[in-house]
């Protein structure tokens, strides 16, 4: 008879406490006024309105979208191309004064162990960063920004040293600097002038 009433409770007790649960569950329904949404978060106020659907229409026969221009690292491209190859060129005397500079201070041009690298894009990497301690402010770029594509690079092995900026305008041949670099293959008027030791 004990295990029949062990049994029985052990059948009654979850069955208790589901009703339980359940009782719970309509009080705080009834309570709440049976909304099935929680009530709008603080700061919103008034009833949540579903927004309204617009459907979508047709572009006219012939639309094409307005491009976007092409974003500079710099901002607005300004001046004209003569302009910024101007720039280009003072940019070079400033380029060889430095270097010159760092070889009368140090003996030798900082090296790249003769490979080509940017001028002064990754800080703790390129070598024409050092121009900086030399002209008391950032090395100069390219007036078109995005220095990766259009900056100016820096060759040396400590002993000789070459500056490689790109112009917009065509360069004589006599002054073009022939290449081989594959990163230079899309500049066709490049120029390369060895910076002179004093």
């Amino acid at each position: 008879m004990r295990a029949f009433e062990d049994h029985r409770w052990a059948i009654a007790a979850p069955i208790a406490l589901l009703a339980a649960v359940l009782l719970a569950l309509v009080w705080l329904d009834v309570t709440t006024g049976g909304d099935a949404e929680p009530p709008p978060l603080i700061g919103k106020l008034g009833t949540p309105v579903r927004g309204t659907f617009v459907a979508p229409t047709a572009a006219p026969a012939g639309f094409e979208p307005t491009p976007r221009p092409r974003p500079t690292v710099a901002g607005t491209v300004t001046g004209t191309r003569e302009e910024r190859d101007a720039r280009r060129r003072s940019d070079i005397l400033i380029l060889i004064n430095g270097f010159q500079q760092i070889r009368e201070d140090e003996g030798t041009f900082p090296s790249t162990g003769g490979n080509i690298q940017s001028l002064c894009i990754y800080k703790d990497d390129d070598q024409g960063c050092k121009l900086e301690d030399v002209i008391g402010a950032a090395p100069p770029s390219d007036p078109l920004g995005d220095p990766g594509q259009n900056g100016y690079w820096y060759q040396s092995d400590g002993e000789s040293a070459k500056i490689y900026i790109s112009f917009e305008a065509d360069i004589p041949d006599g002054e073009r600097c022939d290449t081989d670099y594959i990163d230079f293959e899309d500049h066709q008027n490049m120029i390369c002038p060895a910076i002179p030791s004093r």
